[in-house]
């Protein structure tokens, strides 16, 4: 007979399934319950196609073509179909595809692989992996905000896990062991780059260093041009010594081995089109350098710096000139180190902020040890002029949210009364100084231009180091791809377990947390060392040891990840209960995950076929239903031999053979 599948023509007689003679052209049908040699399970309806003539789609896995069918497998009824059986499958799923704290890393670092190689005393791997996203892992151990602590799933028992100091921990070890066999195998290949194509890179901050970085070890020939006189941009001029030391920023930009120009500014000594013509590609990365103003009579008085323009001088050695009393205005990290410079230059600070505490964005580790050192903070406060004894300022009340999500401040009428001071701060945000002859538009998208790509704070706005770190990444692939002529595909699907609670984890033996060694406050006082301490080898293994190890154990082999990649998934569609079932770990090293079971049937077979042995079945019904052995027992009450063969067939990590 004859049979056409997506215009191709082939004679069969009759004997294979129209998903057999699909792969056999080499059209790849998705499908996650079919088992090779063994009847059809037709429980995923995954590989659905559709026929000409016929209403409704059809299960390839179990249809014999018939004579002059003419069969299409990608057409958009059957992809929508294909979505919807996915997102039905994921709204009931129970698993995390990554861990919550790399979810909730900007630039993607596999938080919870680095934490377990730091509990096998693997520290040079350890390092490896992190320096796959990002290139600074003793200078983000430092000033990191963190975001992957907030979301630790440990947070619910006694504490979240110091995943920072971990990670400055391996940094610091790399810092002392530079000739590791990795940091030489990159070195090798940032020092030969083997394209044949130079990328340039505007600004060698945190964006720029990590773009340039990532296009070295790629094998592109870098040069990175930057304003100022050294590289590091506002890791370098805008977070003081005793949060960042230089010698560790110095170390850490050194050891990436690139190629730095300095004193090269963007728009007076090198135009964008001079470096399009020298150039294969460029990334702009400039960050937010430039203050805003407060808006207010007086401000361009000699009472008044900007924070940016105060860290600079400080970082400059230029002599600071600030009296004995100083005001800063402002609420974000910027305003909180100016004021902890200022005080250990030995001043009187108050900081003062328009909203409360609970708005104020900068982290609220450092709001503790500001107000631990001895800088006041002033609530509900704005500027209104400055005078020649002072600061004029309003009290405020919150209204209505504004764009940001927070209440809108409002000036209290009658409630104007002046702060007598010798010098102000004004840290109120940054933006990025647009270099002469650029248009500001030229910056904000990704890609400017054919070759012409930008990244971090020129795009985005002021954002944090970690965020400048992985645009930068970003950047480095996106140029990647458009050198070799290639599309960058989509971002992998990453479900995440939702309601995680306490009740979760009643089996889980509590840990003492680490607890940060920082200088008491009282001998901080004018000195710029180092407040934090980094941690031992044994606090490192023993805070690795509280990792629970959240995410998935097939994370890059689950089929049901890809093909919810591919077919670019919305479950949250169709959101309802989910299956919250403990997974039976009694018969190591096997682990059954019912809460990540899609009841394929796949390692029921396998038991039964292949081993002879009939463990495994299904319990319950409709919703309820699961894969367990008999009367729900656990396996290890079965005759079980933990041989795996469930496990090599499971298409997601519902059955997984684990270490012992």
């Amino acid at each position: 007979m004859k049979i056409t599948i997506d215009d191709k023509q082939i004679e069969t007689d009759g004997s294979k399934t129209i998903l057999s003679e699909a792969r056999d052209l080499g059209i790849d049908i998705p499908t996650l319950c079919h088992f090779e040699g063994f009847p059809p399970q037709t429980s995923c309806f995954l590989c659905v196609v559709e026929v000409e003539k016929s209403p409704k789609l059809i299960p390839s896995c179990a249809t014999k073509p018939m004579d002059g069918m003419v069969i299409r497998t990608n057409t958009q009824k059957v992809l929508e179909a294909r979505k919807l059986c996915l997102e039905l499958l994921l709204s009931a799923h129970w698993g995390d595809c990554l861990s919550p704290c790399q979810n909730s890393c900007p630039a993607g670092i596999d938080i919870q692989g680095f934490i377990k190689l730091i509990k096998m005393g693997k520290y040079e791997e350890s390092l490896a992996l992190i320096k796959e996203k990002a290139p600074f892992p003793s200078t983000l151990g430092r000033v990191c905000p963190a975001f992957c602590e907030e979301s630790c799933r440990r947070g619910v028992l006694e504490g979240s896990l110091s995943i920072r100091l971990l990670k400055r921990f391996v940094g610091d070890w790399g810092l002392k062991n530079p000739k590791s066999t990795y940091e030489v195998s990159c070195e090798a290949t940032i020092q030969n780059p083997k394209s044949g194509k130079r990328v340039a890179v505007v600004g060698a901050g945190p964006a720029g260093l990590s773009c340039a970085y990532y296009l070295a070890r790629m094998g592109y020939a870098v040069t990175v041009f930057d304003a100022q006189n050294k590289p590091g941009g506002m890791l370098r001029y805008g977070i003081p010594e005793y949060r960042l030391p230089k010698e560790i920023l110095d170390a850490e930009i050194s050891g990436l081995g690139l190629e730095i120009i300095t004193g090269k500014s963007l728009g007076r000594d090198i135009q964008i089109q001079r470096l399009r013509r020298d150039f294969e590609a460029v990334f702009i990365g400039i960050g937010a350098q430039k203050s805003q103003r407060m808006g207010v009579d007086g401000e361009d008085s000699h009472k008044v710096i900007s924070g940016i323009e105060f860290l600079k001088q400080v970082v400059e050695n230029v002599a600071q000139d600030l009296g004995k009393r100083v005001l800063v205005v402002g609420g974000g990290n910027t305003a909180i180190d100016s004021a902890r410079v200022a005080k250990r230059l030995g001043c009187d600070v108050t900081i003062l902020y328009r909203r409360t505490r609970l708005e104020m964005p900068a982290s609220k580790e450092e709001i503790e040890d500001a107000e631990a050192e001895g800088i006041k903070i002033e609530f509900l406060v704005a500027p209104t002029k400055v005078t020649d004894i002072g600061l004029a300022v309003s009290r405020m009340e919150l209204g209505e949210p504004d764009s940001s999500g927070r209440r809108k401040p409002v000036a209290i009428k009658g409630s104007e009364f002046i702060i007598e001071c010798d010098k102000i701060i004004s840290a109120i945000g940054q933006a990025v100084d647009i270099p002469e002859g650029i248009k500001a538009d030229r910056l904000i998208p990704a890609k400017i231009e054919p070759g012409c790509f930008s990244g971090g704070d020129c795009t985005t706005g002021p954002q944090t180091v970690v965020e400048a770190v992985s645009a930068g990444r970003k950047g480095a692939l996106a140029i990647d791809g458009y050198l070799r002529g290639e599309v960058l595909g989509s971002e992998p699907y990453s479900h995440t377990k939702e309601g995680w609670t306490k009740d979760d984890l009643l089996e889980t033996e509590e840990r003492l947390k680490y607890k940060t060694d920082k200088v008491v406050p009282g001998d901080r006082g004018l000195s710029f060392s180092e407040v934090e301490s980094e941690m031992t080898e044994d606090s490192a293994k023993k805070e690795s040891e509280r990792c629970l190890s959240c995410g998935c154990e097939k994370e890059d082999s689950c089929l049901l990840r890809k093909f919810a990649t591919e077919h670019k998934v919305e479950p949250k569609r169709l959101e309802g209960e989910v299956k919250r079932i403990k997974p039976d770990i009694s018969k190591v090293p096997i682990r059954l995950d019912s809460g990540k079971c899609i009841l394929c049937g796949k390692c029921i077979i396998a038991c039964l076929k292949i081993k002879k042995l009939s463990i495994l079945g299904f319990v319950n019904r409709g919703f309820q239903a699961e894969v367990k052995p008999t009367f729900a027992q656990s396996l290890a009450s079965t005759k079980c031999d933990a041989c795996g063969e469930c496990a090599k067939v499971c298409p997601t990590a519902g059955i997984t053979a684990i270490n012992a």
